[in-house]
């Protein structure tokens, strides 16, 4: 009879192919774990940002009643982030910029609108996908 020592070239190729099964799916699943907290972190960020052009909306209101910008028929002023951080509203990530947590890129420029409704003050943020 013969002594058999060690692992045959084919169990050792069937142990490679599942160990790369195995982290194929899980490296699958990690990058959409990121990719939701991604996009989670975005819209907790607008959040925050509308909560700040609120603050500074009631800081400017008389300014919103004189405008004469409007926004579905009512009274309206366009403002930016760079706006908000200007009035120390909001404050930057860092070098005075605002980072999109999904790409990086600036923020500063995002267009925030201000209007009144039924004596509120409200905010509408273009292409929010955050909201339903």
């Amino acid at each position: 009879m013969l002594n058999k020592k060690g692992f045959t070239l084919i169990e050792l190729l069937c142990v490679l192919v599942i160990l790369a099964l195995i982290t194929t799916v899980a490296s699958v699943g990690i990058i959409t774990l990121s990719n939701k907290s991604k996009e989670n972190l975005y819209c907790t960020k607008l959040e925050l940002i509308k909560s700040a052009a609120k603050e500074y909306g009631k800081n400017h209101e008389k300014e919103l009643n004189e405008s004469s910008e409007y926004y579905e028929e009512y009274k309206s002023l366009t403002i930016t982030v760079s706006d908000l951080i200007l009035s120390g509203k909001f404050t930057p990530d860092s070098n005075d910029q605002v980072l999109n947590p999904l790409d990086n890129t600036s923020m500063n420029d995002l267009e925030i609108i201000l209007y009144l409704k039924n004596n509120a003050i409200n905010v509408y943020i273009a292409n929010n996908v955050c909201e339903i």
